[in-house]
């Protein structure tokens, strides 16, 4: 079994790929410079592609807080077809959309 003890291995890219052992707190703030490097010999590419994703409107943040009950109050209300098959994410697009 492994034991995390907080300390990691970095690597000084300005001499010649020196391994430095810090705690894993210090490790985030020196790797904030491009001097240090998580592998040995690698210059850093740039920080990973942040996720994209739909952002919610406030209606669609509303509708997710409700309970699956009042959502399908709601579609019964609003008309929606086939509202008794729906989960709960496919309710809160339906909502959302109008339909």
């Amino acid at each position: 079994m492994a034991v995390d003890s907080g300390i990691v291995t970095i690597y000084d890219l300005e001499n010649e790929g020196a391994p430095l052992q810090c705690h894993r707190i210090d490790a985030k703030e020196f790797l904030a410079t491009p001097r240090w490097s998580t592998s040995p010999g690698e210059k850093k590419q740039g920080d990973a592609k942040p996720l994209e994703s739909k952002e919610d409107s406030g209606k669609a943040i509303q509708l997710k807080s409700m309970d699956f009950k009042a959502l399908r109050a709601m579609a019964s209300k609003a008309g929606i077809v086939d509202y008794i098959k729906m989960d709960k994410a496919a309710l809160v697009d339906a909502l959302e959309a109008g339909k």
